[in-house]
């Protein structure tokens, strides 16, 4: 066997058990590493109204796999919604819309869903987990992700991505914080037309949000603002023997 067919076989050893051994970049997502009993609480303004959301997390098992079950609370909406911990891709999603009239409770239960093997796109099955994913984003590997939402054609006429704009620091709560600032909005002409979302996480993990400025839902919703007010890891003694607790169930 002569040297240059023996270097190929490494190089093709390094890359198949290489591969088995360590993670292999197939998702523009890896886990963020998010703590169990995480809290954070948020001061919001949407459009002319002020509240404060809080933010929790519990690292549950659904089924064979291990999950973050993020919960959201506030005066107007409770959500909890339920993420791969290695993929961040969407298990399942429970809102509960609280109006003066009515609640609507709704339930997206995600099935079947085929892993994907892009690393520069990305296909949602709800808007609302969005800025949550995108803190197991490849922060320092990739510059822009498509994003396209189950139920849109595949050739639609305009796209939404998100771009990785350069790190900022910036003052929130009387604190200077290093963040990864994150654009999302419509590409090309129509891009010109609405608004963009930002989002700021923190460079040092678990790349927590620390400012928002966007909107409340896809292009024509309502305008959101939100600031990180505290940010706590704190299991209280009972809930750890019950796993998965949320106040949605």
């Amino acid at each position: 066997m002569n040297s240059i067919t023996c270097i190929l076989l490494h190089i093709l050893f390094f890359i198949i058990f290489g591969c088995l051994g360590t993670p292999c970049d197939a998702s523009p997502f890896r886990d963020p590493d998010i703590p169990d009993g995480e809290t954070i609480t948020y001061a919001a303004r949407v459009d002319d109204i002020s509240t404060k959301v809080v933010e929790t997390v519990r690292i549950i098992q659904v089924g064979a796999r291990a999950c973050y079950e993020i919960t959201s609370l506030s005066e107007s909406l409770d959500r909890t919604l339920t993420l791969d911990k290695e993929t961040m891709s969407i298990i399942s999603v429970h809102t509960v819309r609280k109006f003066p009239r009515a609640t609507l409770d709704s339930h997206l239960q995600v099935k079947n869903e085929q892993p994907s093997s892009a690393t520069d796109e990305v296909i949602l099955a709800d808007f609302s987990g969005l800025i949550y994913i995108f803190r197991g984003f490849l922060f320092d590997q990739l510059e822009q992700v498509k994003i396209g939402f189950y139920g849109e054609e595949r050739r639609r006429s305009f796209g939404f991505s998100a771009s990785n704009k350069k790190k900022e620091k910036i003052q929130v709560n009387q604190a200077i914080t290093e963040c990864y600032k994150i654009e999302f909005g419509l590409d090309g002409f129509w891009g010109t037309f609405f608004p963009k979302m930002n989002v700021w996480y923190s460079v040092d993990p678990p790349h927590y949000m620390v400012r928002y400025q966007g909107l409340v839902g896809p292009p024509g919703s309502p305008k959101r603002d939100m600031e990180v007010i505290s940010y706590t890891v704190n299991v209280p003694e009972p809930l750890k023997a019950e796993h998965g607790l949320s106040p949605l169930r």
